[in-house]
């Protein structure tokens, strides 16, 4: 299955009452026919619910899915019939609201007991697993993260953690020594609890914001790729390249369709 660069199957909902502080996205994947589907690196974590229908489009079953912080690309097989539900937590934020090491999961996905024991002990009984309507579904998803987010709790060495990678995601740009955009943290203590937090290190968290830079600017229609690579923050067109093909699996003059992650417009 390769939706086209426009498509649609992949839309974010409104948070709605959810902490935006914490939870970044609700979204949804309509998948029409059966396939694999490509997933780009984002360095979140995401609570996924993929939900089986039946003909008159009730739910048959719902499985839930935790998937861990990564920075490579990966296939993900869908059935035909089949609608995805997801919470995206804000880069750092999955490992606190699920009481997990995001290290322990980086470019995991988990599910059936793991999952279950994530989710916390009532998980059996969660109306996540009872909701038989895709209305329902969102509902208990929406009530399972308020519940995960607002058990989250962080030490101070880890607040400060979260706080440089808030300040580098909002400006979405490189954090490598010499780079034109986010200065390095100066302290290895706080590179390393960023690192900690976010379960990947620093350097692939600024490759990864960089790579979904450019892949904002490529779908803009930016005129050539080296203005692409200029302002995306990459030294020249050729570390563009060796990044793509590092992230995506694929160069910046043929990227290959996949939902994006949907940020802050980052575009000058």
């Amino acid at each position: 299955m390769k939706p086209s660069p426009a498509d649609t199957s992949y839309v974010e909902l409104p948070l709605d009452a959810l902490d935006a502080t914490r939870i970044e996205a609700v979204w949804r994947y309509d998948a029409a026919a059966q396939g694999r589907q490509l997933v780009l690196p984002d360095g979140r974590m995401d609570l996924v619910v993929h939900c089986a229908l039946r003909h008159d489009g009730t739910v048959a079953s719902v499985w839930p899915v935790i998937a861990g912080p990564a920075d490579q690309p990966a296939f993900v097989s869908l059935r035909a019939a089949t609608v995805v539900l997801g919470v995206r937590f804000h880069m750092g934020w999955g490992g606190a609201c699920l009481g997990t090491a995001p290290g322990a999961l980086r470019n995991r996905t988990v599910f059936g007991a793991e999952a279950a024991r994530m989710l916390g002990p009532s998980c059996a009984t969660n109306p996540l697993l009872q909701a038989r309507t895709l209305r329902g579904v969102e509902q208990a998803l929406r009530s399972t993260a308020r519940a995960l987010a607002a058990r989250a709790s962080v030490a101070a060495a880890q607040g400060r953690a979260l706080a440089a990678i808030e300040q580098m995601v909002r400006q979405g740009q490189t954090v490598e020594e010499g780079g034109g955009g986010w200065a390095v943290p100066s302290s290895r203590t706080l590179r390393r609890d960023m690192a900690v937090v976010a379960g990947l290190p620093l350097r692939s968290l600024a490759g990864i914001l960089r790579f979904q830079r450019a892949m904002d600017l490529l779908q803009a229609g930016r005129p050539s790729l080296g203005e692409v690579a200029l302002a995306a923050g990459y030294a020249d067109q050729a570390h563009m390249t060796r990044e793509f093909r590092r992230y995506g699996g694929f160069t910046p003059a043929a990227p290959a369709p996949a939902p994006l992650v949907r940020r802050a417009p980052c575009l000058p």
